[in-house]
């Protein structure tokens, strides 16, 4: 386990020095200074790392606005190096094809930089605005006939922490009430190890108002802030956590959740995810909904006729040229799908954010469901 966490910290931090290095090259290449366009760049470099230990044991106000910056930065760095990539490459391809192309790359890394800074700005004012509602019908009354229909919401990877807050998850609380919800789902990554506020998270999700109930699963920051934690914020919020259990509702619908699959390689915690334990007590007879983090092995529960699938964790990508890798990595990535003969899936996009505080080419959701049955 040590070796495995030494290996990804080194991996990573080779990455991001590598992302900064290129970065100081395009630069010089544009014509900027290197007198103070290097040291300025070690700054940054260091900065984001070195903070992600003070996080976790302040949230004075001046670390908050350091922590917000660098994480800007680390959005910044990245769409830098692909567009300074994509530039060159534009360039070299125009040459090889015969075109006049000058020689000079300035005004090109001069229109990418005012390209990828229109593009944080954009991605900034997306992020804060906050989660569109995503609204689905999901129709089973032919396998039911039972003529009802509740409201379900979910909300997933609010990534509470501190960039969003406890306003945010105030506003949020209100905004899912105004809905009028029957139930009200949160299917994992709630929060980071850096939020500082749980107990007063707990009152907050204490208020939220649901006919039939409030059900909880983890997702894998969950394991990394600590299990723990989430069970006690649970707890005085009044959310059930499903660990890899069904629960039958006043509503008379069945909901099933599971661990997120992190925990079955972070035994430290004491939980697995075992999805076939979570549907063991499933009746085929009663309308199903499962809690499920991440949108993979999700055949069982196709082979066991859940009706509705609920997820989250891609992010949708959050930010291009992301977008692309995430679809690389998931089969489902946002949106509504069709698992097997009578199981619909829905993968959340993400009801806040992580990391960088900016959605280009993806938005932030509530995923509002009339389930009829």
């Amino acid at each position: 386990m040590i070796f495995q966490f030494v290996i990804f910290i080194s991996t990573a931090l080779s990455i991001w020095f590598g992302l900064h290095y290129y970065t100081y090259v395009s630069l010089i290449a544009a014509g900027w200074d290197k007198a103070w366009i290097a040291p300025v760049l070690w700054t940054l470099g260091l900065s984001f790392p070195l903070l992600r230990g003070v996080t976790l044991k302040s949230s004075h106000w001046t670390v908050r606005i350091t922590y917000w910056l660098c994480t800007v930065w680390v959005g910044a760095v990245f769409l830098l190096c692909f567009w300074f990539g994509v530039s060159t490459l534009l360039r070299d391809i125009l040459r090889g094809v015969g075109w006049v192309v000058a020689r000079d790359p300035k005004p090109w890394f001069l229109v990418t930089s005012l390209m990828v800074l229109g593009m944080i700005l954009f991605g900034m004012f997306r992020a804060w605005r906050g989660p569109w509602d995503a609204h689905f019908l999901i129709d089973k009354s032919a396998r039911y006939g039972r003529n009802q229909s509740l409201r379900l919401v979910q909300i997933s990877d609010v990534h509470l922490g501190l960039a969003l807050g406890i306003d945010f998850l105030k506003n949020l609380v209100e905004r899912i009430n105004a809905m009028n919800p029957d139930l009200v789902f949160i299917t994992g990554d709630l929060f980071d190890p850096e939020f500082p506020a749980d107990e007063e998270a707990g009152r907050t999700l204490r208020s939220l108002v649901s006919r039939h109930g409030v059900f909880a699963v983890s997702g894998n920051h969950e394991f990394y802030a600590g299990i723990r934690r989430f069970q006690a914020m649970m707890d005085a919020a009044g959310i059930r956590i499903l660990n890899n259990e069904t629960a039958l509702t006043t509503a008379g619908i069945q909901v099933a959740g599971i661990h997120d699959l992190t925990a079955n390689r972070m035994h430290k915690h004491g939980v697995t995810s075992d999805m076939e334990k979570a549907l063991r007590g499933v009746d085929a007879g009663l309308p199903s909904v499962l809690l499920a983090h991440q949108p993979k092995r999700l055949e069982a529960a196709a082979a066991n006729k859940i009706d509705l699938v609920l997820s989250g964790h891609t992010h949708a990508g959050q930010i291009f040229p992301f977008i692309a890798l995430v679809r690389i990595a998931f089969r489902y990535v946002s949106g509504r799908y069709r698992i097997g003969q009578d199981t619909d899936l829905i993968v959340n996009t993400g009801t806040g954010f992580w990391g960088p505080p900016l959605r280009i080419g993806t938005h932030s959701q509530i995923v509002v469901v009339d389930f009829r049955f």
